[in-house]
Order: structure tokens, then sequence, then C-alpha cells
């Protein structure tokens, strides 16, 4: 299994101090890169590139809190929040004021969630499959065909007291929502998704 991708949670701002109206309102209209339409959605979206054209976007709210979508992997996430935190900066210094005082930087950064993806070699027997999880106490199991293709399924974690969530197409293709780092996707994927895409091929 592999790791699609994460999203990442940081502050710009110290304490508990949040961008004026009129400073969130600047960053909007001179950001680098970056949409802001309130009715639809109350954040500024900056987006950047970064290799093979992939393309991370950052959420930036009011309170100073930015949420990362898209980064490529967790290792990553540092170097993605900087970027847009010097894309910020850059934007309030073309403005042609002194926003120093603001204090932007990257703060308290949380990788909140990782995707991670794979591709069994065989068709799976999915209807076996929900019938199997089905009968198991632990495990929590959908299967509507007619309105969503995958099988969904939560698997418990009892070392944070949380739980990730597993979809399983016919095709093979496997999907784990919910992780929090790599060391946490391998066991969980080794021993207990391959066993059950082991046990339950397409004949």
């Amino acid at each position: 299994m592999q790791i699609e991708n994460c999203t990442a949670v940081f502050k710009l701002l110290p304490y508990n101090k949040r961008f004026s109206y009129e400073n969130f309102i600047q960053l909007a209209r001179h950001g680098i890169n970056t949409e802001y339409n309130p009715r639809r959605f109350h954040s500024i979206i900056m987006r950047v590139r970064h290799q093979e054209y992939k393309t991370t976007a950052a959420l930036i709210f009011q309170s100073g809190k930015v949420v990362l979508t898209g980064v490529p992997n967790p290792a990553l996430a540092i170097r993605m929040a900087w970027r847009v935190t010097k894309r910020i900066q850059a934007s309030y210094k073309a403005t042609g004021n002194d926003y120093s005082y603001l204090k932007i930087g990257v703060r308290n950064l949380i990788v909140t969630n990782i995707v991670g993806a794979y591709r069994h070699p065989k068709k799976l027997a999915i209807e076996r499959l929900y019938l199997y999880l089905r009968q198991r106490q632990n495990i929590t199991c959908y299967y509507e065909p007619t309105i969503f293709p995958a099988l969904r399924f939560k698997i418990k974690i009892e070392a944070r007291d949380g739980e990730v969530s597993c979809l399983c197409y016919i095709s093979g293709r496997v999907i784990l929502t919910g992780l929090k780092s790599q060391k946490e996707m391998e066991p969980i994927f080794e021993n207990d998704i391959l066993p059950l895409l082991e046990k339950f091929p397409r004949l």
C-alpha cells in the first residue's frame, strides 16, 4: 500500500490572534494564485503546484488556521506549509504596507489524515466479503451497490482510540483513510486488509 496524499493543519499567527477583516481581504486581493468567494466558502483558497503537475490546496481561514489538502506525503507537509507561508508574506509585501507585526509563520503543524491506496492483482468478491464482515462484532460495514460501488468498513485503532475507513472495489482497488502515520498504515494493511483480500478473490 502506498500513500496517495495527506491533509495537514497549522496556524499562521501566534497565540489566539486572528486576521482583521482588512488584512484578510488584502490577502484575498493580493494573494498569489488565490481565490475567495465568501458566498460559496468562507476561506481563501491558495493553490500550489509541485512535481508531476499535482496541486496542493491551502484553505486559509480568518482565524489564522490553514488546512493543506492534497499533500503528496507527510514528509512534504512542512515544506508545503512554508511555501504557503512565504507566498502569504510576499503577498502582503506587494501591498507596500508593513505587515511584519502579524508575525506570520508555521506553528503547530499536524498531519490529520493520510490516504493510502493499493491495487490487488485479483478482482474481489466483495459480496462474500461483506457477508463475512457483517458477522464480526468489531467491524461496521456498508455495501449498497446501487448507491455506491464500493464496500465500506471501519477498523478500530485501539492504540489511539480511533478508527480508519476502508473502501474495497470489485476491481481490486483499496482506499484507506483516517490514518495518522505510515507506521500506523503498514500493520493495518498487512494484518487486517491484505488477509481479507487474499481470502475473497472473485472467481
